[in-house]
């Protein structure tokens, strides 16, 4: 794994030590499993500085992330989504992408809903690395949304006890721009 930060600057020198792991950012391409674009993986690096993560609950959060805040009606919004372990004691399941289950939109559930399990965020069935907590997990999927009416729309993600930041997109009309 690569640093996320230069080792030498003061961001990456007052960051725990799970925070300046970069182990990248990955998507499916068909069948074949590559690194995500560019613009994604640059949002996820942005995981240890991000103003609004997840609360923690029970030594664990969950954060989503997008590059747009403003769009236009029609313009893709892709969501990062990141498990993070804050205290040790827990196993990570870090490699993916997994899917993401509970995620919802202007309060609708737009993903599959999370499986019925004690820990949803534990994959049903894995067969990966493991990192032991604290430990960051980067590897699932990649959300898109594209709204067709104008104003504020709200997306959030739910596994279980655990509930990510809600991240406000503003939603302009691309003609009036």
């Amino acid at each position: 794994m690569q640093s996320g930060y230069p080792g030498d600057s003061e961001a990456a020198r007052n960051l725990p030590e799970h925070l300046r792991r970069w182990p990248g950012l990955f998507v499916y391409e068909g069948d074949r499993i590559v690194e995500a674009p560019a613009e994604d993986q640059a949002v996820a690096r942005g995981y240890p500085h991000w103003p609004d993560k997840g609360t923690v609950t029970n030594g664990m959060r969950i954060t989503i992330m997008t590059g747009k805040s403003v769009c236009n009606t029609g313009e893709e919004v892709r969501v990062i989504h990141v498990f993070e372990a804050t205290e040790p004691g827990a196993e990570v399941y870090v490699m993916g992408p997994k899917p993401v289950f509970g995620e919802y939109v202007d309060d609708v559930l737009v993903t599959e809903p999370p499986p019925d399990v004690e820990d949803p965020w534990v994959p049903l069935e894995y067969d990966g690395a493991t990192l032991p907590s604290p430990a960051v997990d980067y590897g699932y999927e990649i959300t898109s949304y594209a709204f067709d009416r104008p104003g504020m729309h709200h997306i959030y993600w739910r596994l279980g006890p655990l509930q990510s930041n809600t991240l406000e997109v503003e939603v302009v009309d691309a003609c009036r721009a």
